[in-house]
């Protein structure tokens, strides 16, 4: 039933009293005195509005008087004039009814302009006056929407497929970032109030009439309002840096959803918490194939990329691990958005799920995921290195960041920890080879016999290896100290004591360049920074 129909019964308004004559003259002495010198601004008299119901009344007895009385001439000029009178006092009150709602605010619940207000409306409603009152109160709250959602910033027009195509992304970024910060003021404040101050002004009338007078003010504004996600999930480019934009719409409509459902829960505006629920649809459909976008962007990342200087972690790993950490903030979306496991997946991806069975939720599986193609892409590029040890330490800068990385977020609470102790295993697995690759045959050549010969022609050797060492690796560089600090010790480990041995043993068999202590301290330099 539309709200003109259910405004079209005044039975659902009218008590339908039959006033004594004497009152219906006085009610007509009281309106005729109000309207001569009537004035919106002043509050109104108890009696006037008491002399228009009894009017109302009055007139409603006429008008269902019998057949000869309603033929006399008499009888016609009385309707006639009470009818004109009703209709002037009418008017007077849809003047002061818009006067009052103008200066209401949501802090006016229950006040006294609250109070008046919803005493016009009443008995313009039983007097039959039900879409003059609706017609008062439209103008003044739809007004007043559209109003405060222009203060609030929200650009109705930008809310068109058009638009949203051939905006440049820093203006389609703001406008979501506006959208997202006012999004729980339009539901939670200004939807709210309104529909608070409706059933206020309006409680005296049936549910129905409160919620289709609330529906028609601010349903067409909060479906162009909760549309605009729809419209960027659909319309925008999936490129994996529109993510988290997606990311935020997604948590703030989720968010909002049960205030939506409350506030607009009745069958006039399901059409408003269809539309919320549409929009959380396709911001899902559109955050998946970003996802899915984001890894087809790992994998396709060239082996033999420009701008890594020797063993420096890659930048493909600080961008993927920074994505993914900003991804894990939104861990609890991710269980709703991410219902169910890619397709076509390789027999690796069911490795890790199989691995992370005890917290193998979808979300822990598919960063898992998304991990271990980062791996893969790390060890392809590890593989382009021509010096074994620089490739373990390009390994090991790589991964000991990435497990770093996961210990220090939520991560580390997503992914389970047979994934962290395996990957911080592999980590010093890598550092190992580094110093085993690195520096062992330089141990290997302090291991003579006693002969004169092959004592200086090992010294040679070592001291040729250790500087050319010095000279070609002093671009390398361990990111973290804590395992700088941890490969220098094992270096010192391995070369310093048999370096030492080495000394007191032959160093009167020619001259020697580096004493000990020489050999300690370039290795502290050399893992210094």
């Amino acid at each position: 039933m539309t709200l003109r129909d259910l405004l079209s019964q005044p039975s659902s308004f009218s008590s339908h009293s039959n006033p004594s004559p004497q009152s219906i003259s006085d009610s007509i002495s009281i309106i005729q005195s109000a309207i001569s010198h009537w004035d919106p601004h002043t509050s109104i008299s108890t009696s006037f509005l008491q002399a228009s119901n009894n009017l109302h009344s009055h007139l409603l007895r006429l008008s269902t008087s019998s057949s000869a009385t309603a033929a006399s001439i008499n009888h016609a000029d009385q309707l006639r004039n009470i009818h004109t009178l009703l209709q002037s006092a009418m008017e007077c009150l849809g003047e002061s009814l818009r006067y009052h709602l103008f200066s209401i605010s949501a802090i006016d619940l229950c006040s006294d302009k609250i109070a008046t207000a919803r005493s016009i409306s009443q008995t313009m409603l039983s007097a039959g006056y039900g879409n003059e009152c609706v017609s008062a109160y439209q103008s003044i709250h739809q007004s007043r929407i559209t109003s405060q959602m222009v203060q609030l910033g929200f650009d109705q027009s930008a809310n068109q497929p058009k638009a949203i195509r051939k905006l440049k992304w820093e203006i389609l970024d703001r406008q979501i970032k506006s959208w997202t910060g006012i999004a729980p003021i339009v539901v939670q404040s200004l939807c709210s109030d309104e529909k608070q101050l409706c059933d206020e002004i309006f409680a005296m009338s049936p549910e129905s009439v409160q919620n289709s007078i609330f529906s028609s003010i601010a349903c067409d504004t909060a479906l162009r309002f909760l549309s605009f996600p729809e419209t960027v999930a659909v319309h925008l480019e999936h490129s994996p840096e529109k993510l988290f934009r997606l990311l935020d719409m997604y948590a703030v409509l989720s968010n909002l959803l049960p205030d939506i459902e409350l506030i607009f829960g009745f069958k006039p505006d399901s059409s408003v918490r269809s539309q919320a629920t549409i929009s959380l649809a396709k911001l899902s459909e559109a955050i998946r194939v970003v996802i899915s976008n984001f890894e087809l962007a790992i994998q396709k990342d060239p082996i033999k990329s420009s701008g890594v200087l020797g063993s420096a972690i890659h930048p493909l790993t600080r961008y993927v691990m920074n994505y993914l950490v900003y991804l894990s903030d939104f861990d609890l979306y991710l269980h709703q958005i991410l219902v169910k496991l890619p397709p076509n997946c390789s027999s690796s991806f069911f490795e890790i799920s199989d691995k992370l069975k005890n917290n193998g939720s979808v979300v822990s599986v598919t960063i898992a995921w998304m991990l271990f193609i980062l791996l893969c892409k790390i060890d392809s590029k590890a593989e382009t290195y021509s010096d074994a040890a620089l490739s373990y330490l390009f390994l090991a800068n790589n991964l000991g960041y990435i497990v770093r990385k996961v210990q220090n977020c939520h991560l580390k609470e997503i992914l389970s920890d047979d994934w962290m102790n395996e990957h911080g295993t592999k980590a010093r697995q890598f550092m190992e080879g580094h110093v085993r690759s690195g520096w062992a045959h330089m141990a290997a050549m302090l291991r003579t016999k006693n002969e004169t010969t092959e004592v200086v022609e090992r010294l040679r050797e070592f001291e040729m290896a250790f500087e050319k060492a010095m000279e070609e690796r002093k671009n390398w560089a361990i990111a973290d100290v804590a395992m700088r600090d941890e490969v220098r010790l094992m270096v010192e480990a391995m070369l310093v004591p048999e370096y030492c041995r080495w000394y007191r043993t032959h160093k009167d068999f020619g001259t020697v360049r580096f004493s000990p202590e020489d050999v300690k301290t370039s290795i502290m330099r050399f893992y210094a920074e």
